[in-house]
């Protein structure tokens, strides 16, 4: 059985694929240091652009992967869809490849949103695409902590498999019976890695001290907004005059009385009210929790408050999404994210991500963040020899890549399926 891998990336497909059996016979890959690391990792050497790829020199092939871009159709992308003029189009070079080589199966992956982006303009055009090019869509959302990885990761899987084959459902890895690794079991402080910076480092002391003094004996997906600590303001003060508006204290308690412009009084406002003078839906619960914890421990968070980096807007949120009754931040994992420093429960990974080299996951017990190596774990892509010598190119590559053990399973089930 032989396959091609298009927007080869790293080579999660390929790693897949390979790891069953098959033979790659045909790679691409617009990114040129992405194509010098495949051709050192798999021995071939990836042609670039897909646009300017004559699909009769291809070789032929039994499936056909393609990873096709997925920025247009996340929550970190733009959200365009098919509309999109750069690479949300390029699905069709897709379609056009395999509508010229017939392949048995073409196994795509990319992000939930892809279904329902547009209005779901875009999965109509996929699917019917598809359906005149003589295929039959079968599409399954997989996470691969859902196999037995430790990482929370959502994509969309679509096997496409040409009309003429036997009809029946495509079978799915199993998802019940694996056994589940947790991400402390893949864990190697000896692998290469970034030591936390130091501000860092002291900001999640000042928390934790902040945790221990406030002694809460629970907290469920809730956010501490130290901003909050002696701010009277509405939570929606849209409406409301300057006069009035200076009848209120702002962000940790500033005294507003004095101020004569709306611009005096937005300066002593939290960051999050700045952009339509009120607190977001989504912050609203989390800002009363605040303003009760203040009255609570008022001299505490007072103190406390003098010392936090108030440069920083985001550095001044707590996101916990960690275990609901163990407030020890050094047992957990954190992301520090522009909504806030998140606190995530200590066996799983959240989803590694190519936007942004800030969202790394840091292992705060040993002042660290998370490696190269261990990140090409959760992707199972550590066998590779080479991967990216920067930590923000690895993460970069690794976000954009496939899961090679979900591919792996995938490609086992393809392989025994019955043809005509």
């Amino acid at each position: 059985m032989k396959f091609i891998d298009l927007f080869a990336g790293l080579g999660g497909f390929h790693t897949g694929f390979a790891n069953s059996g098959y033979e790659c016979v045909f790679a691409c890959e617009i990114e040129p240091h992405l194509r010098k690391l495949y051709k050192e990792n798999y021995g071939i050497e990836p042609h670039g652009d897909i646009t300017k790829v004559d699909e009769a020199e291809i070789p032929a092939h039994d499936v056909m992967c393609a990873g096709f871009p997925c920025q247009p159709f996340s929550l970190a992308g733009k959200k365009k869809g098919a509309e999109c003029p750069s690479s949300g189009k390029l699905i069709d070079h897709v379609i056009r490849i395999a509508k010229h080589h017939t392949p048995k199966f073409v196994v795509l992956e990319n992000v939930p949103n892809v279904i329902t982006i547009a209005e779901g303009s875009f999965w109509e055009y996929l699917t019917s695409s598809f359906s005149k090019i003589g295929y039959t869509i079968h599409h399954k959302v997989i996470s691969p902590v859902d196999i037995g990885i430790p990482q929370n990761r959502k994509r969309v899987f679509i096997v496409a498999i040409r009309n003429d084959l036997d009809e029946g459902a495509f079978i799915w890895p199993e998802t019940v019976e694996c056994p589940q690794t947790s991400l402390l079991d893949i864990l190697d402080e000896r692998a290469e890695h970034k030591k936390l910076e130091v501000a860092k480092v002291e900001l999640l002391k000042h928390w934790q001290s902040l945790l221990e003094q406030l002694s809460l004996e629970r907290l469920v997906s809730t956010s501490i907004v130290a901003p909050e600590f002696g701010a009277t303001y509405p939570l929606d003060f849209s409406e409301l005059s300057l006069h009035e508006m200076t009848q209120y204290k702002g962000a940790y308690g500033a005294d507003l009385s004095e101020c004569q412009s709306w611009d005096e009084v937005m300066a002593k406002m939290p960051s999050y009210t700045k952009k339509s003078r009120a607190v977001s839906n989504w912050l609203i619960r989390s800002v009363n929790f605040s303003r009760e914890l203040y009255q609570s421990k008022q001299e505490v968070c007072d103190e406390w408050a003098k010392a936090i980096d108030k440069n920083n807007n985001s550095w001044q949120i707590l996101e916990w999404r960690g275990m609901h009754t163990n407030m020890n931040i050094y047992e957990h994992i954190v992301q520090f994210r522009a909504s806030g420093i998140r606190i995530l429960k200590p066996n799983v990974a959240p989803s590694l991500i190519s936007m942004t080299p800030t969202q790394i996951p840091i292992i705060p017990s040993q002042n660290r963040y998370l490696s190269a190596h261990e990140a090409a774990k959760l992707q199972n892509l550590h066998e590779l020899p080479n991967l990216p010598t920067t930590i923000v190119g690895a993460f970069k590559a690794l976000g954009n890549a496939v899961n090679a053990k979900v591919i792996e399973l995938i490609a086992s089930n393809l392989k025994v399926w019955k043809t005509a």
